[in-house]
């Protein structure tokens, strides 16, 4: 079976930057990566849990935070792993295209630019900003991917990743809600992802590679667990690989690896 194993990724992504911009799944994608960096143990759910604390798995906390109290749209996050050959940052996004993306542009203006930059926004589009977010989140995704074209080395490496999976909380009655969160997100995958391919940005379809893998989503509908998030490395690390052509490991599954029976742990909630 092809597999990445910790020193595999640490060979791929020798002497990298990369870049994470989204929300708190997102998050939690930057954080199995820089786990998986240094070892091939998977990151707890207890860590996933958190947000905005001052280190992990020996990264740190650049802005935003602990160090603020920021709220709601206006909540920001940046981390950084670096190691003597690896560079992995993570922003957070309350919003595909802002001003606040535009900053974030101008720090890869200013440099380094990264190597690979894994970007996805939606849930916090469609259910934070009125009645015309949906149109607004389309009209937005142009503008970033426009910019990102405009501001990043041809070199880069722009992989979009449509939104997991969302169902409802434990509570919630669906007649009741707002908005209908999970065909918003369809067609904003749908939309966001015909959009990328045709900016020539590529496309990883995850709502599709965890449609049937709703058991490692969270009570919350919208979270995953940990044993879902070592999965989407394995798919994206795959996905990086053949980009650069790059030939896939071949090995033994490691025993952490998600497509073993998951521990008690992976069977507790995760907020």
């Amino acid at each position: 079976m092809e597999v990445f194993r910790s020193a595999d990724v640490r060979k791929l992504l020798h002497n990298k930057f990369v870049v994470v911009l989204g929300d708190s799944i997102q998050r939690s994608v930057y954080k199995d990566l820089v786990k998986f960096l240094q070892t091939d143990n998977l990151v707890s759910n207890a860590e996933l849990r958190r947000k905005g604390e001052f280190s992990f798995q020996n990264d740190s906390l650049v802005e935003g935070g602990q160090m603020n109290k920021m709220h709601e749209t206006t909540y920001r996050e940046v981390r950084q792993y670096r190691s003597g050959h690896h560079l992995v940052r993570f922003y957070f996004l309350t919003r595909v295209y802002s001003a606040y993306m535009e900053s974030i542009l101008a720090d890869f203006q200013s440099g380094p630019q990264p190597d690979v930059l894994i970007v996805n926004s939606c849930i916090w589009d469609v259910t934070r900003y009125g009645d015309q977010q949906l149109e607004d989140y389309k009209s937005n995704l142009e503008h970033l991917f426009l910019r990102l074209k405009e501001v990043l080395m041809p070199e880069c490496l722009i992989i979009w990743s449509t939104t997991m999976p969302a169902g409802y909380r434990n509570s919630e009655v669906p007649e009741n809600s707002a908005h209908n969160l999970r065909m918003d997100m369809v067609e904003g995958n749908f939309f966001s992802a015909t959009l990328a391919d045709f900016h020539t940005l590529d496309v990883l379809d995850m709502h599709y590679h965890f449609r049937s893998d709703l058991h490692l989503r969270c009570p919350d509908g919208v979270h995953w667990n940990r044993a879902a998030h070592r999965k989407y490395t394995q798919i994206l690390l795959t996905h990086i690989a053949a980009s650069w052509g790059i030939e896939l490991p071949e090995g033994v599954m490691p025993e952490a690896s998600p497509l073993h029976t998951a521990s008690t742990e992976d069977h507790k909630p995760v907020q």
